[in-house]
């Protein structure tokens, strides 16, 4: 009995991480998106490409989440667009940041990622490497 309520516990504990990760990465979209429109001008394929390397694979937003995204960002003046020739079909719609967009990331950096390295954050993160 004790090996079922440790595997049960396990699975409870993987339960609860997976939740909170599905929380975590939704509301952090937005700076993966700004980081990855920072260094280049990106369609909605290689913007995706590039999320999920910068997470390392740990999030994979769907397109419909990427166009609404930007959208709402354009609307707002942090990401800005331009129009590329496509060989096949219609112009490609290629977004990065604004000006504005960069001066919003750098400041949301500073207050809420920069303190991801206070010792103690990394104390934790080097106990998950042994």
């Amino acid at each position: 009995m004790r090996y079922s309520t440790g595997m049960a516990k396990e699975k409870e504990l993987a339960s609860t991480l997976k939740d909170w990760e599905a929380v975590f990465r939704q509301g952090l979209l937005t700076f993966w998106t700004f980081v990855a429109l920072d260094a280049e001008w990106h369609d909605v394929a290689s913007l995706k490409t590039r999320v999920k390397q910068l997470t390392n694979g740990t999030y994979d937003p769907a397109d419909q989440t990427l166009y609404r995204q930007l959208r709402r960002h354009l609307d707002v003046g942090l990401v800005e667009v331009r129009l590329e020739n496509s060989p096949a079909g219609p112009p490609r719609k290629l977004y990065r940041l604004s000006r504005r967009g960069r001066q919003v990331l750098e400041q949301f950096a500073y207050r809420n990622i920069q303190p991801f390295s206070q010792p103690e954050v990394q104390n934790i993160i080097e106990r998950t490497q042994t």
